[in-house]
């Protein structure tokens, strides 16, 4: 033994004895025992929380319930403007409006900027489009600006536009 331990065994010896009555006895004893039985009731919630855990991922793994609750997101979020411009080689056209994957091919009318251009401000999501202007409502004519473009199916092209998730283009 250390010095300490020699210290502690005699502090622990000099104390008074106490004798103690049965009655005190019983009552701690009885504490202790009551201790057991929650320790006891502890177990079983602990089955329980368990069980209930097991249950809600099979109830997840194994049906049609979502892993995460499906969050709305504000519709203008991630969206990017994009000015299209179109400029005529002739002055003569009366109105210029442009169709796309964008728009599910609906036409936009576009505004007269110029005597000769016309142009329309865009909000899409970030991704790849095919557009075309129409010019006159008779003409599709693929974005001369455009060096992306690929054949539209009818013997002319169409112009690809593409938006980064970054910044507007």
């Amino acid at each position: 033994m250390d010095i300490k331990e020699e210290k502690l065994i005699k502090c622990l010896e000099s104390l008074p004895q106490i004798e103690v009555d049965e009655a005190f006895t019983r009552g701690v004893m009885q504490r202790i025992e009551g201790r057991k039985k929650r320790w006891r009731y502890a177990d079983y919630k602990k089955w329980a929380v368990a069980s209930l855990a097991a249950v809600f991922l099979i109830l997840v793994f194994f049906s049609d319930l979502p892993l995460l609750p499906e969050l709305k997101i504000s519709s203008y979020l991630g969206y990017r403007k994009i000015d299209l411009v179109f400029c005529a080689p002739s002055k003569s056209l009366r109105t210029v409006a442009v169709a796309g994957e964008f728009s599910d091919w609906d036409c936009l009318q576009m505004d007269k900027v110029k005597e000769d251009c016309w142009r329309i401000t865009l909000k899409v999501k970030p991704g790849k489009y095919q557009y075309s202007f129409l010019v006159d409502g008779k003409e599709w004519v693929a974005d001369p600006n455009s060096l992306r473009q690929i054949p539209d199916g009818f013997g002319r092209f169409n112009s690809v536009l593409v938006v980064n998730g970054e910044s507007s283009s």
